[in-house]
């Protein structure tokens, strides 16, 4: 008997980011792979977006340009139109890479308990061109919850079923809405599994959440409450160490690869670090 493929469902959240946008729509539908469905939730752009949508369309699942609250306001609206078994997001400004889904799927059916697939990624250029490798760690609640325990996000699955125990997204504005996902998953028990594969491409540039230096204190401290909140309790001074001796501990097994990745991020953002 042949086994079921599973239906690939992605959702990207996307505001005035036409200059990425078809790359991130071509990176899904130019997948070798027979089951996939994408769904673009679109801010209500005024760059050029919505003529890329309708451009595309007939291959989409579902797509809207109108006003949000945010990413995890998008998502959510945006997988009340998904159909699969395994879900993921990619925003208009990253892209997987060829093979992504057909390897997830894999991993997936290799292993049925498994709730959450984590793979590798690259940082790129805004250009689109591929820098330094990323790698999500192998997961550890502990080290979750003193920032030692990263998922890169673009190049992370989850099952439906994961999803809809951890209760989707949450409409808490926080600029870590994928780290809450991941705590909430964790809370409801799903199984993280980190793989060795290279599955997707993390955009820098000046105008992305994550490039944005004026957001910077702000996407820390919303990470900060989500440790805080895996652990119980707010943040301690035993805590700020045990932060410190975990990150020090996680540079310790890889100093080269850190400091490839800051100097990329130097030579990229202007700044050591993200």
């Amino acid at each position: 008997m042949t086994p079921t493929i599973p239906r690939i469902s992605i959702v990207t959240p996307s505001f005035n980011q036409g200059s990425f946008l078809e790359q991130a729509i071509q990176s899904v539908l130019s997948q070798a792979y027979p089951a996939i469905e994408l769904i673009v939730m679109d801010g209500g752009s005024t760059d050029g977006s919505v003529d890329i949508l309708n451009e595309y369309g007939p291959r989409l699942k579902h797509w809207v340009s109108q006003p949000d609250r945010g990413p995890a306001d998008a998502l959510t609206r945006g997988f009340t139109f998904a159909t699969g078994d395994v879900l993921g997001v990619i925003n208009a400004d990253d892209f997987y890479l060829p093979g992504a889904f057909t390897r997830v799927a894999e991993e997936f059916a290799a292993d049925p308990s498994a709730g959450v697939i984590a793979g590798h990624g690259y940082f790129a250029h805004a250009s689109g061109e591929l820098g330094q490798p990323t790698f999500s760690d192998r997961w550890s609640l502990t080290s979750f919850c003193y920032g030692a325990c990263v998922l890169v996000q673009q190049a992370t699955f989850f099952r439906r079923a994961a999803f809809e125990r951890a209760g989707g997204f949450r409409q808490s504005g926080s600029l870590c809405w994928d780290m809450e996902l991941w705590a909430d998953l964790a809370k409801g028990g799903a199984k993280f599994k980190t793989i060795d594969a290279f599955l997707a491409a993390f955009r820098l540039h000046d105008e992305s959440i994550t490039g944005n230096a004026g957001l910077r204190a702000r996407r820390r401290a919303d990470a900060r409450i989500v440790m805080a909140e895996m652990r119980g309790r707010p943040e301690n001074q035993a805590d700020r160490l045990w932060h410190l001796a975990h990150r020090l501990a996680k540079f310790s097994q890889h100093p080269l690869r850190t400091v490839r990745q800051r100097a990329f991020f130097a030579s990229v953002l202007k700044r050591w670090s993200l």
